[in-house]
């Protein structure tokens, strides 16, 4: 369980709140006719990380990835579905700042203007318009893909769209790029080219690599162009003016889907690998590195309640002139009066203004020029290994060497920073894919699917923070736009949205439903965060005993409490909780935050649980080690003894303990508490199937025990274990369950060797003897010759150790002549040895005999 306690510090000029609502414990639903005996220790259902608060429903609320839940960005939908629109793949704005979306599958450009929506033009009903550019005349460029992958023009507003271009075997125009000289290049697929068209409207190929699409493109304002290609996730560096090509870098995943370049003269490429683990289950949280980038500046940590003390001389101004006012302490372990004051501090968080910059604000102007710093790649690190994976599209024939398959890649996609010598950094990676990247400030905005969530990540910072989330759960394209805002395309409904710089007015966290296995009564809530002036967060829970919150037998929501230092759950007792966090603010550059969320809950006492109970020799009783697991193989009672002839080996070869064991069985079982109070446990063994019970061992607080059988006789028994929580739970209110085990034996008397006898004839001996057992079966019967180290196994007279009692006879040969020690060696299946010793004697071998 995760302890609820966790202080988080923020970066400068943010203040923070402890929203600690500790609740006095609320009154437990006494129904008719049962009063539950309540545990002593308190279970807790604590939400501390993205994984955590994800599990939930947000309603203009997000999750980032340091776990804080907070108001979205204010998002607008300006296009709804439209059933001949699935996927708007590009957007772009003209001087008179009218945007233009670019769809597919039919072709259709819409103008988007006073957040009205109309049709300007159907290319073709079988194709996709992938790509727009206002170059710098104001004209916009169309790129489609189908049948055939063209570049219209419409030159002014009313102008039907003109062809300007078009190529044998081109499908696909994924990028357009314009150059300060007035040429236009267009990345083209499936073939892996760049065409280069004039202003006078000639074309030539000016590039063709061994991939099948050049899937994105960026140019320096000079004479470099860079390329993102699929299937090998190449960035490529391309000359325009001497059409020299450099892999400036290869990614481990299969697409680049876009590229940036900031002012410094970094490169940024995202990639969109579509993989088997995203296509077939939700994506998983993936482990973050702990702990977070030093920022610079002073922090305030969370302030912690005073500890009481003695009066002192008069104190230091709290809080000091300028901070904020902190949560006032409430009536500790009380139920708050319903007629309580709302003490919430109001602090004001200046670091989460959407237009001030840094941070996670959407606010600011677009990308910086490149400038003339050098670009990316032009001094590069040697490229990573590319992958070799299959082609999505038909490949035309390699005209450059095809990369090595890579090592094994992380899951997701990844953001690369390539700076200006060619070094690469990865920025991001989560369990998304990458369609669209822009950069705006010093961050990156991206678009991701199929979670639909819009990431703001500073690559500086090394800071990742989702801005907001779409419910078509893909955003193909993004533009900034000149009213600060940036218009995203979607796919799925094929609409069109705009995030705004500020937050939304409200929103709404709602929590997975909580199971503690039984009817509970709820305790504390505890929540971290940070609440800024001009915002607002309040809280409601509700409870019921099945699992579908929606259905009938649930409690009705309680009042939406504003959040204080003291709260209570005004839930009734019962398996399932629910709680709901409202976020509201009347200041759209501010949102509350919270970062943790502690239930404290109680179930009531309940018996603890005993599965299973296992008997087994240790030591040196079976020459094997207790394992301690709570479950024994065969082995554990019977030690394992070779019996088969015809072979010889060492004694401790055939598995059998020596004379003398210690005759200790271990005793283990597997007991739990669904409390998860701790336990003691109570031992008893008997003989007699009807006798009494006889007390073995008590206080035994772990679930082994070795017992020394020797201190009782021979025979058949049972043990039993009593587990009990009474420690754990109040007086006379601990719960006890027993287990008896299966009948095992305890032998510790060696088996009886007699009617010992032999006959010679010359150089061969034959002996016979009766190996006999009280308590359990003959296991092996052994000798060896004057005191040898080599033990010979031999059967008996039927040729199967089955019995207590055994005849066994057996010849030895090849004797020399004279007197000889034969020892012999009885066991049994409990590993209790007997031996045997006889002289005999042997005569030379007459002339013709063995």
């Amino acid at each position: 369980m995760i302890q609820s306690n966790r202080f988080r510090t923020k970066g400068p000029d943010r203040n923070f709140i402890n929203v600690c609502l500790c609740l006095s414990v609320a009154a437990f639903l006494v129904s008719a006719g049962w009063t539950p005996a309540l545990a002593v220790t308190t279970s807790h259902w604590v939400h501390a990380n993205a994984a955590d608060f994800n599990a939930g429903t947000l309603d203009n609320v997000v999750v980032t990835n340091q776990g804080n839940v907070k108001l979205s960005r204010e998002i607008t939908v300006i296009q709804e579905q439209d059933p001949n629109i699935t996927t708007v793949n590009a957007l772009a704005q003209t001087p008179d700042g009218v945007i233009y979306a670019g769809t597919g599958p039919k072709g259709i450009l819409l103008a988007v203007k006073d957040s009205k929506v109309t049709t300007v033009a159907t290319i073709d009903n079988t194709v996709n318009i992938l790509s727009l550019l206002v170059n710098s005349k104001g004209e916009l460029l169309l790129g489609t893909g189908g049948e055939k992958g063209k570049v219209f023009r419409i030159a002014k507003p009313g102008d039907k769209p003109k062809e300007i271009f078009a190529a044998e075997n081109v499908q696909y125009v994924w990028a357009l790029q314009e150059t300060p000289d007035g040429n236009l290049y267009a990345a083209t697929g499936p073939n892996g080219q760049v065409f280069e068209i004039k202003p006078d409207g000639s074309h030539s190929e000016l590039y063709k690599c061994s991939e099948d699409n050049i899937t994105s493109m960026i140019s320096d304002g000079k004479d470099l162009l860079y390329l993102g290609t699929d299937p090998n996730g190449l960035v490529i560096r391309l000359n325009r003016k001497t059409k020299d090509a450099f892999y400036a870098y290869n990614a481990g995943e299969t697409e680049i889907t876009a590229l940036a370049l900031d002012g410094s003269g970094n490169l940024y490429a995202a990639t969109g690998e579509v993989s088997d683990h995203q296509a077939a289950q939700p994506a998983e949280q993936q482990e973050k590195p702990a702990g977070r980038p030093e920022s610079s500046g002073a922090s305030n940590p969370i302030p912690a309640n005073p500890v009481p003390a003695p009066p002192q001389p008069t104190p230091v101004p709290n809080p000091n002139p300028g901070e904020p006012q902190p949560i006032p302490k409430g009536h500790s372990m009380r139920m708050p009066p319903t007629d309580w004051p709302k003490l919430m501090g109001m602090l004001t968080d200046g670091a989460d203004d959407p237009g001030g910059g840094g941070g996670d604000q959407p606010g600011g102007g677009g990308g910086n020029s490149p400038g003339d710093q050098p670009g990316p790649g032009q001094n590069p690190a040697a490229p990573q290994p590319a992958s070799n994976r299959a082609a999505a599209m038909p490949s035309a024939a390699a005209t450059t060497p095809e990369p090595a398959p890579p090592a094994p890649e992380p899951e997701g996609n990844a953001i690369y920073k390539i700076d200006a010598s060619g070094f690469v950094t990865e920025v991001f990676r989560e369990d998304v894919v990458i369609y669209s990247m822009i950069l705006q400030g010093n961050s990156l905005i991206v678009g991701t699917g199929d979670d639909g969530n819009i990431y703001q990540v500073d690559p500086e910072a090394q800071e990742t923070a989702v801005l907001a989330k779409v419910d078509a759960k893909q955003v193909v394209c993004l533009l900034p736009v000149k009213d600060g805002s940036i218009y995203m395309g979607i796919a799925n409904t094929g609409g069109i949205s705009a995030m705004t710089g500020g937050y939304a007015s409200e929103g709404t966290y709602l929590s997975p439903v909580l199971d503690a296995t039984q009817v509970s009564r709820f305790g504390k809530i505890q929540l971290h965060g940070l609440l800024p002036k001009g915002t607002k967060l309040q809280l409601a829970t509700r409870s019921g005993n099945v699992k579908d919150a929606d259905s009938p037998g649930w409690s009705p929501w309680s009042d939406d409490v504003d959040a204080e230092e003291l709260l209570p759950i005004r839930s009734p007792a019962a398996r399932f909780l629910q709680y709901r966090l409202m976020f509201s603010t009347t200041d759209i550059s501010q949102t509350a935050m919270v970062d943790h969320v502690d239930v404290a809950y109680q179930i009531p006492n309940m018996a603890p649980v005993v599965k299973s109970i296992r008997i087994g020799t240790t030591g040196a009783d079976s020459g094997q080690s207790d394992t301690g697991q709570g479950e024994s193989s065969p082995s554990d009672t019977t030690p394992a003894v070779s019996a088969s002839g015809g072979g010889s080996g060492h004694a401790g070869d055939t598995g059998t303990k020596t004379p003398g064991g210690t005759g200790i069985q271990t005793i283990t079982w597997d007991a739990s508490d669904p409390n998860n109070d701790s336990l003691t446990y109570t031992l008893y063994f008997r003989r007699d199937p009807q006798g009494p019970w006889i007390l073995l061992k008590d206080r035994l607080t772990q679930p082994t025990f070795d017992w020394d059988t020797r201190t009782v006789a021979d025979g058949n028994y049972l043990v039993k274990v009593v587990a009990s929580d009474a420690l754990a739970n109040p007086p006379g209110e601990g719960k006890t369950t027993s287990r008896v085990s299966d009948y095992f034996v305890v032998d510790n008397t060696a088996p009886t060797i007699g009617d010992v006898d032999y006959k010679s004839a010359g150089d061969a001996v034959t002996i016979s003897l009766r190996a006999q057992d009280r308590t359990s079966t003959i296991a092996n019967v052994e000798y060896t010759v004057d005191s040898g180290d080599q033990w010979q196994s031999v059967l008996p007279v039927d040729g199967i150790f089955d019995s207590p009692d055994e005849l066994v006879r057996f010849s030895i040969k090849g004797l020399t002549p004279g007197e000889h020690q034969v020892t012999i060696r009885a066991t049994d299946t409990h590993g209790n040895q007997a031996l045997q010793s006889l002289v005999i004697k042997t005569e030379p071998a007459t002339a013709g005999g063995q």
